[in-house]
């Protein structure tokens, strides 16, 4: 989240990003494992950044992702590639640990807000109407959602309908 949160704050590279996150954070200890799943995490983020907006945008109602806390939408851009891109990462785990990190760096509304967006990504994964490339929520006023096939990976499995994050 350090990483997505520099880039976007200065428009600094991916790479210079996760540099200083992992190696020059002096509140951060990483072994080597985390620091490779780090990295995984923000250039996979990156790589699909547009994609993630867009998701985010469909399924926050009234909220341009440009409009969220940076920190808020840092940490949803990585929980959303984990959930569509990470086949070995269950997608409660995935909001769980958005919403902890959310209620260390964000806002007192920060945890709520995260689990919204994200519970209801989960909801649309489970019921097969999110999917990797394509937006979700669909046009504005056409009262249609995007619908697509499953994912490129299995999701039901980890994710029951009202379950809670927070």
């Amino acid at each position: 989240m350090r990483a997505l949160y520099q880039m976007d704050m200065s428009g600094c590279s991916p790479e210079w990003a996760v540099a200083f996150a992992v190696n020059d954070s002096a509140d951060l200890d990483l072994p080597e494992r985390a620091r490779s799943y780090a990295v995984e995490l923000v250039m996979g983020a990156v790589e699909r950044i547009r994609e993630i907006d867009e998701i985010m945008t469909g399924l926050s109602h009234d909220w341009a992702v440009s409009r969220m806390s940076p920190t808020d939408r840092n940490i949803m851009r990585i929980a959303v590639w984990e959930m569509l891109y990470l086949k070995d990462v269950p997608v409660a785990a995935a909001i769980d640990e958005a919403v902890e990190i959310a209620k260390l760096y964000g806002t007192a509304d920060s945890p709520r807000f995260v689990n919204g967006i994200l519970g209801a990504l989960a909801e649309r994964i489970k019921d097969g109407q999110a999917s990797a490339g394509e937006p979700v929520g669909g046009e504005e006023g056409d009262g249609e959602e995007a619908k697509g096939g499953a994912v490129g990976r299995d999701h039901g499995e980890s994710y029951e309908s009202g379950d809670t994050w927070s």
